[in-house]
């Protein structure tokens, strides 16, 4: 199976349908967004004034104070709103920590012990007494990093130099974790390096019992458990999937394999029946993730009966496809990343909710935690790559047929994607962000012919290839092998 459908198991992004926001909730949401950037705003402008205040008395450079050329432009999505102040501060190249600790790049399964994850847990190292967490934070280098977390200067430097060659530096961000572990005495006996609370791999530095700190990459193994489930919709199918004992998140999975059959925001009727095969993904036993999808069917009043089989043929990567034999994709992929709602739809003749003006929205708004992954939506090649005023960081890409998609607001972009640079359909170009002028993390997807943009959702809902000869073969076998799965899965009465 290939790595990236390994790291996005669905094999597609997996929106959150779930009934809109009434009105009342929509202006608490948007107090609490606006409040939120004030708030920033503030602790923003201390930071700055105090890193200048610093450089004044000290005559440091300060970190982050140079600003890098845009290109000006008008924001793709018509946007004004406040941009978000806080600069990322990236980790710098490890200094030189000499010869006083060995390097060992090798990896290693961990025990269901060392998965211990969060400020209190309980040790796992023999002779720990204690166990902390510390976020990376804005330190302008890692070694800033480890002595903001309590280590000694010659710790830090022991720990950078085992973790060399095993960690790159220059990807450490402020939201991931630092994990201490000492003895008794106050020796430091541990180090971990994580991403995430979530990741399956994560970098930790142990000492050895020469007193030599080794650095190496931890596998967390993962549990694959197949559950079959079926449901009755009563209100919304997220209720459905929730009653049935999933999260309503596998609601996305509904979306992408009857994409253009159904739309279930609107065609959902109470006595409405659904079956899955899905994956669930464990790490010691607790629940870390749904993986593929291997087949789902839907019965409704509004929809009719549809299926749709997850499928890998000899030649090419995995898809749904559905009982005509016919890829559900298309040659476009509609939605480009996860996401958990969508905030804004294109509207040439939107109100603009800060101006309260009439202000075009030239694409659809994905709203989704930032470094969510983002996915070219078909084959192309790079025309621009970079910042680009209130777009912020911007990948565009343009296809055949006189297609081009924009990608705004990223909060990086993928190393490799740059101008001239071709792509294929959901290679990975960037993460989604909050740059340029924007109140929260979010993607922005336009798409423009020509010199016009047109609304993404309604224009890419073209059908996708159907198999034939062997390849049809082979899957009608795989098909018959999941109906009779899915038939033998019993409905709730």
């Amino acid at each position: 199976m290939a790595e990236e459908d390994r790291d996005e198991p669905f094999g597609r992004p997996l929106p959150n349908v779930g009934i809109p926001l009434l009105r009342e909730e929509r202006r608490r949401v948007q107090q609490r967004m606006l409040l939120g950037a004030a708030l920033a705003g503030v602790l923003v402008a201390a930071g700055v004034a105090g890193a200048l205040g610093y450089a004044t008395l000290t005559g440091a450079p300060s970190a982050g104070v140079s600003a890098s050329q845009s290109d000006g432009g008008t924001p793709m999505d018509g946007s004004t709103e406040g941009q978000d102040g806080g600069a990322e501060a990236l980790a710098g190249a490890p200094a030189d920590a000499g010869n006083a600790d060995t390097v060992d790049e090798t990896q290693r399964v961990e025990t269901p012990e060392e998965h211990a994850e969060g400020g209190d847990d309980a040790p796992v190292t023999p002779g720990a007494v204690k166990r902390q967490r510390f976020a990376f934070g804005q330190a302008a280098a890692f070694r800033t990093a480890l002595t903001n977390a309590g280590l000694s200067r010659t710790e830090a430097t022991a720990v950078e130099a085992a973790l060399d060659g095993v960690l790159d530096f220059r990807r450490c961000r402020p939201d991931h974790k630092l994990v201490v572990e000492r003895d008794a005495a106050g020796l430091l006996l541990r180090f971990e390096y994580r991403v995430s609370a979530t990741a399956t791999d994560y970098a930790a530095v142990t000492r050895d019992d020469g007193g030599r700190y080794r650095g190496h990459r931890v596998q967390v193994p993962i549990e694959r458990v197949a559950l079959a489930k079926a449901g009755r919709v009563t209100t919304t199918l997220g209720s459905a999937l929730e009653a049935a004992g999933l999260d309503d998140v596998l609601v996305g999975a509904f979306v992408e394999a009857f994409r253009g059959k159904a739309d279930f925001s609107h065609d959902t009727r109470a006595g409405d029946t659904f079956r899955i095969l899905v994956e669930e993904e464990r790490v010691h036993g607790r629940f870390l993730r749904y993986g593929r999808v291997r087949a789902i069917a839907y019965a409704g009043g509004g929809t009719g009966s549809l299926r749709a089989y997850w499928h890998e043929p000899a030649r090419g990567r995995g898809e749904f496809y559905d009982a005509e034999a016919r890829e559900v994709s298309g040659s476009w992929l509609v939605i480009p990343c996860r996401f958990d709602r969508i905030s804004s739809q294109f509207d040439p003749r939107r109100m603009h909710p800060v101006l309260r003006r009439i202000q075009p929205h030239n694409g659809t708004d994905f709203a989704a935690p930032t470094g969510t992954p983002v996915w070219a939506a078909a084959a192309g090649v790079i025309t621009w790559a970079g910042p680009k005023g209130p777009n912020g960081n911007l990948v565009s890409i343009q296809h055949d047929g006189g297609y081009t998609t924009h990608y705004a607001h990223l909060h990086r972009i993928t190393a490799g994607i740059t101008r001239g640079a071709r792509v294929t359909q959901r290679q990975s170009i960037g993460q989604v962000g909050t740059t340029g002028r924007s109140t929260g993390p979010h993607l922005h997807f336009g798409l423009k012919r020509g010199s016009t943009f047109l609304d993404p959702m309604s224009v890419l809902n073209g059908p996708g290839r159907q198999l034939t000869g062997d390849a049809l073969a082979a899957f009608r076998r795989v098909q018959r092998a999941l109906d009779r799965e899915l038939d033998a899965i019993a409905l709730p009465g």
